[in-house]
């Protein structure tokens, strides 16, 4: 990185970094995941005479929970604690978030209690935190529980936290609760985001309930919200399920036009939708395209395309596919977004 370039002239230099460089650069070296990096820095540190902050030692136990070595953090923040550190609502944060993400959801609450023993009243990164990982196991009641927690403690809950809710709401199948909750937050003043509105979409869409996903998509807009990426994916892929072809290259053309990119799989969906219809046209535009941007068709797109090309008498086209199939599906050498 940057920061670690200009860190190694520094020492090439003959320059002391401080405390707070050496806690920067440690920092970047746990948020992108190479923890023997941060810990040769630390040991650097130390041995130059400095003294590690409990800044530093809560990027490093951020950096462990991410890795998911949530056990090797808990011993760094005990042996921090013995030095006579204290503490912070980050720390506690970063460990909760941890526990979520190894599946250890009782810990995480115990030690969220434990905050409060300690002075450190949980916030709302806490309690999103905490719900999120609720939500994920399909415990709604208890992530509905902490909501109901947060806001009696005076929390006023972000955007994020509402997403989180929605997820898993939608995820659970509980539409109806979804869109209790969205129609709570706008009584409440709080703007949705695409995200809000994407989850709902993306589960009317499962279930083919096309008119419920375009109230929402046109409420949405209705709102000011603008459709992302993700939103744009979804309807698409929707409407092709649904057979709803012309609405598909609509949607198609438009995010085209916006910039945004589409997926492997929702090519995939509009490409075999159209060769269903018999829009052939249309269906190779799309292959093509698909071909410039650098992204890889699935086996059976390859399949549609090679018969077509021999049918035609593309000899070349048609061996230029077939080598392409086998480089990119048989030898598994793929590395595009197929959601």
């Amino acid at each position: 990185s940057e920061a670690n370039k200009l860190f190694c002239e520094m020492i090439s230099r003959g320059l002391q970094p401080d405390e707070v460089i050496y806690t920067v650069v440690i920092d970047g070296y746990c948020k992108s995941g190479e923890m023997r990096q941060a810990f040769s820095l630390h040991n650097q540190m130390v041995q130059m005479g400095l003294t590690p902050n409990i800044v530093t030692y809560t990027a490093l136990a951020d950096g462990l929970c991410k890795c998911g070595d949530v056990d090797t953090a808990n011993e760094l923040l005990h042996e921090v604690s013995r030095k006579g550190l204290e503490l912070n609502i980050c720390t506690y944060n970063s460990l909760v978030n941890g526990l979520c993400k190894v599946g250890n959801i009782v810990q995480a609450v115990e030690l969220m209690e434990d905050m409060d023993v300690a002075g450190f009243h949980p916030d709302a990164i806490t309690y999103t935190t905490l719900m999120d990982a609720y939500c994920k196991s399909g415990e709604m009641v208890k992530a509905h529980e902490l909501l109901r927690e947060m806001l009696d403690r005076g929390l006023q809950p972000t955007v994020v936290t509402f997403n989180v809710l929605m997820n898993g709401f939608c995820m659970s199948g509980m539409l109806e609760d979804g869109e209790r909750l969205l129609k709570w937050m706008l009584e409440k003043g709080i703007m949705p985001n695409a995200t809000t509105y994407n989850s709902l979409v993306k589960q009317y869409c499962i279930r083919n309930n096309m008119r419920a996903t375009t109230e929402i998509y046109r409420g949405m807009c209705a709102k000011g919200v603008m459709p992302d990426r993700n939103t744009y994916n979804i309807l698409i892929k929707g409407h092709c399920k649904a057979r709803n072809m012309k609405e598909a290259w609509f949607l198609h053309r438009e995010m085209v036009e916006k910039g945004f990119s589409l997926t492997v799989a929702t090519y995939n969906a509009l490409i075999k939708g159209f060769f269903k219809r018999k829009k052939l046209l249309e269906a190779r535009k799309l292959f093509e395209e698909m071909r410039r941007e650098g992204l890889v068709a699935d086996i059976e797109l390859y399949n549609i395309f090679v018969d077509m090309n021999y049918d035609e008498g593309n000899v070349d086209i048609t061996l230029e596919l077939c080598d392409e199939a086998i480089e990119n599906c048989l030898l598994g050498n793929t590395d595009n977004e197929n959601t």
